[in-house]
């Protein structure tokens, strides 16, 4: 399960975020140290370093970032 999320789910890139909060996409923030989903909901606020979900920031560095990656024409 967590490598097809990995493989179909991630979300890298800027245009990735982006997508999901133009449609109200939830995300999820997955902790690698302690193999927990520590997040789930919609993307409030984000910059290069953080991503703030129901008003908590989590380090996009240091957690996996899961939803719908943007469309690529």
């Amino acid at each position: 399960m967590l490598l097809h999320k990995l493989k179909n789910k991630s979300l890298i890139t800027n245009a990735d975020i982006e997508f999901n909060i133009k449609y109200g996409l939830p995300v999820e923030v997955f902790c690698p140290a302690t193999k927990q989903t520590v997040a789930f909901g919609r993307v409030e606020d984000y910059n290069h370093y953080l991503i703030q979900i129901n008003g908590v920031e989590y380090c996009r560095n240091q957690n996996a970032l899961f939803g719908h990656p943007s469309l690529s024409a």
